[in-house]
């Protein structure tokens, strides 16, 4: 394991740079559409390892959202998230948000809680504008 992280530090830069830029929670194929403008030689797979160990590493986060693809988050931070039912957007919910659940939830089952990760559907910012027009 030590070697594969030493391993094409370069490509695995490129990756953590491509998530760490966007908001927009990318897949894996969205990363590479990315990262081939500066590396037009990486593959697809080397994304998809490098995706998946740099969240293993922690330096990324990895959300199953319940939709077809994963998409990766450069947000380390305690946070939850809002997919968009009606365009599929993924927004980020208030980091105030998330420690507030998690702490009404120690209150109330008298336990300690380490970390909440909350995922709504509703209507985006966006949708939710153009819903509140019609």
């Amino acid at each position: 394991m030590a070697e594969n992280i030493r391993r094409n530090s370069k490509q695995r830069q490129l990756v953590l740079e491509a998530v760490k830029s966007t908001c927009t929670h990318p897949t894996a194929e969205e990363v590479f559409q990315i990262v081939r403008q500066q590396n037009p030689t990486i593959s697809l797979g080397t994304v998809y390892r490098n995706l998946n160990l740099l969240a293993e590493m922690g330096l990324i986060l990895k959300l199953d959202l319940g939709v077809e693809r994963d998409h990766f988050d450069g947000t380390n931070e305690e946070h939850g998230h809002l997919v968009c039912t009606r365009c599929g957007a993924i927004e980020d919910l208030p980091c105030a948000l998330s420690a507030s659940i998690r702490s009404t939830m120690e209150h109330e089952l008298d336990r300690q809680m380490d970390s909440i990760y909350l995922t709504v559907t509703g209507l985006c910012k966006e949708c939710s504008c153009g819903h509140m027009k019609q």
